[in-house]
């Protein structure tokens, strides 16, 4: 059915309503196709173990800050040197925890396969300064064969197998909740983060107070007990952070 033509005064009024409500319509128009923020899960540590949710940033667009450089490993590719650009990185810039993991033949099984190839990892590289703040005690301790299980697993904790979680993600804040009355940043969106070890806390590091007492938290992300990252280097898919400590549970050295 065709509709009667409008006479002029009904022209006159809707060119006023488009007038009028066309900066409410785009309003509108953008509220209905912006997307809506998504949750994702961090998996179980087992099948034995109660499983662990978190709610995170998405990880739709990787987002790469001041401190995460792009590793170029193009004279790496015509050597006839078996390994993997990482392992070869590892070897040069981080040997003490590269020789760490490789008391772990299964580690570099489980990165160097078709399933991360598309997802990336994350390797949280403790740096030559820090293996040395472990002192000489812990250091003999790692490298006694009698601990090699603890070591193991010292290891596993700063192996992320199934995703490359870039420094900006672990530090996003949650904007849902509102900023802390003491002026303090808002929390974090990432509480922990598995590995092939287990859980490992995230945080925020603190700054001020007085043996302990006062202190606030600042804006750097910490992981694990206390360690916080210095730099991130990117080589294909993966992200390898490099850490002023271990990110592994204190805990642990009791048992060697």
């Amino acid at each position: 059915m065709v509709s009667p033509p409008m006479t002029p005064p009904t022209i006159l009024l809707a060119v006023a309503v488009v007038v009028v409500c066309a900066p409410m319509w785009g309003t509108l128009a953008f509220q209905v196709t912006a997307p809506p923020p998504s949750t994702s899960s961090w998996m179980s540590r087992s099948s034995t173990t109660t499983m662990t949710t978190m709610t995170t940033t998405p990880p739709m667009t990787r987002l790469f800050s001041s401190t995460e450089q792009e590793v170029n490993t193009d004279a790496w590719e015509e050597d006839s040197d078996p390994r993997s650009n990482v392992e070869r990185f590892l070897d040069k810039k981080f040997p003490a925890f590269y020789q760490l993991l490789g008391k772990n033949d299964e580690v570099w099984k489980t990165l160097n396969t078709d399933s991360t190839s598309s997802t990336g990892y994350t390797l949280f590289a403790p740096n030559a300064q820090a293996f040395q703040n472990l002192g000489e005690k812990k250091r003999n301790q790692l490298e006694d064969p009698r601990n090699l299980e603890i070591a193991q697993k010292i290891g596993l904790y700063h192996v992320v197998p199934t995703e490359a979680v870039t420094n900006q993600r672990l530090r996003t804040e949650d904007w849902t909740v509102p900023k802390p009355k003491d002026g303090g940043p808002r929390p974090i969106t990432v509480s922990g983060i598995q590995t092939l070890a287990g859980e490992v806390p995230v945080g925020r590091s603190k700054s001020g107070g007085f043996l302990g007492f006062g202190a606030k938290e600042d804006g750097d992300a910490v992981v694990g007990p206390n360690a916080r990252i210095l730099q991130s280097y990117v080589i294909g898919e993966n992200i390898i952070h490099e850490m002023d400590s271990l990110v592994s549970p204190e805990l642990l050295w009791r048992y060697c």
